[in-house]
């Protein structure tokens, strides 16, 4: 097995100095362009890399980001976990070609998460951090902000404090989902939400409210459930909801696993999705469209949002003004049903 090239082997490749060599590969100003070129093509001949130990102990940095995933995710809880393997394959591709690496931190809950950004922050386990999962008044943001922490989130809170975030626009998907079903002739709209901790959560209720409210329509608070992202969530709504008095004819679902519940909870009470009831679903993996019917949903491109996340926390990391880095998408509606109430 070949030995792994260091810079003595650069240096005895080229006949330059240690001391140029190790220059040449910070690109240091002190070395000329032609001498830098020769020793970064020895570099590229030989495939030596750059000892992220050897640089941390030189800078203090530690060429990591850290990144928060819930627990429930690493159990592979329903489909949870496709949607953050795309957030970290678009961090990893948003950080390539810089010297900086994910590290993954499981969390239990929001006590715990604070408790990890905490030892991340305190015990310098991290040179900036991504999270996701924002609350209305996020304690953890607090945090970071009066640390002076480099951190991007994927979401925004609702205080006052400026920072870095990556966001979609949930007020208006669930406006322009409430109304199309308003369109269709629906009068009875479902709101199958997240935990009403989350800051999503009051966007998602505040573009509902919107809507109804221009057909002339009060939101009933029975119609709108929160609970977590899961198919058992949904499912539990949609029976919940088809056992009211006067029941709702029309979901809009805070994810596809919340919708594939509300379609089971339908199908289990009879109701004939299409003529008797809608679903319009959100958060796009792709899988929507195999649902039986297929269902109207909105497009979230994750894994090029997360590459946006990765993007910004370079621009931090090089010093850049956090209130100057905010990234907001509306998502793209994608018609597979005339969502129209026919009897």
């Amino acid at each position: 097995m070949r030995p792994r090239p260091t810079i003595k082997t650069l240096s005895e490749m080229t006949g330059f100095s240690i001391a140029t060599i190790s220059k040449a590969l910070r690109n240091s100003p002190v070395v000329t362009e032609p001498t830098r070129a020769a020793i970064v093509a020895a570099a590229e001949q030989v495939g030596y890399q750059v000892s992220l130990k050897g640089r941390s102990l030189r800078t203090g940095k530690s060429y990591q980001i850290a990144v928060l995933m819930p627990l429930s995710v690493a159990k592979s809880h329903e489909w949870d976990g496709v949607e953050h393997a795309e957030i970290l394959a678009g961090i990893a591709e948003g950080l390539e070609g810089s010297p900086y690496r994910i590290a993954v931190h499981l969390v239990r809950d929001t006590a715990d998460s604070i408790d990890v950004v905490r030892s991340i922050v305190e015990g310098h386990l991290a040179d900036g951090l991504i999270f996701s999962g924002i609350l209305h008044d996020d304690p953890r943001i607090a945090l970071l902000v009066e640390s002076g922490f480099p951190f991007v989130t994927l979401g925004r809170s609702h205080s006052a404090r400026d920072h870095a975030f990556v966001d979609i626009d949930s007020d208006w998907a669930a406006y322009a989902a409430t109304r199309r079903l308003l369109q269709g002739g629906h009068r009875r709209i479902a709101l199958v939400n997240p935990d009403p901790s989350l800051a999503y959560s009051g966007d998602r209720i505040a573009g509902y409210s919107r809507a109804l409210a221009e057909s002339g329509l009060a939101p009933d608070p029975a119609l709108i459930v929160g609970g977590d992202l899961t198919a058992a969530h949904g499912k539990a709504a949609a029976l919940a909801l088809r056992w009211l008095a006067d029941p709702a004819t029309g979901f809009v679902c805070v994810n596809e696993s919340t919708a594939l519940g509300v379609l089971s909870g339908l199908h289990e009470t009879g109701v004939r999705i299409g003529d008797e009831a809608s679903v319009i679903a959100y958060d796009d993996i792709n899988a929507s469209a195999y649902f039986h019917p297929p269902l109207t949903t909105f497009l979230c491109p994750l894994q090029t949002l997360s590459r946006v996340l990765a993007d910004f926390m370079l621009r931090l990391l090089e010093g850049e003004d956090p209130a100057r880095l905010t990234h907001f998408v509306r998502p793209e509606l994608i018609v597979r049903q005339d969502d129209r109430l026919l009897r």
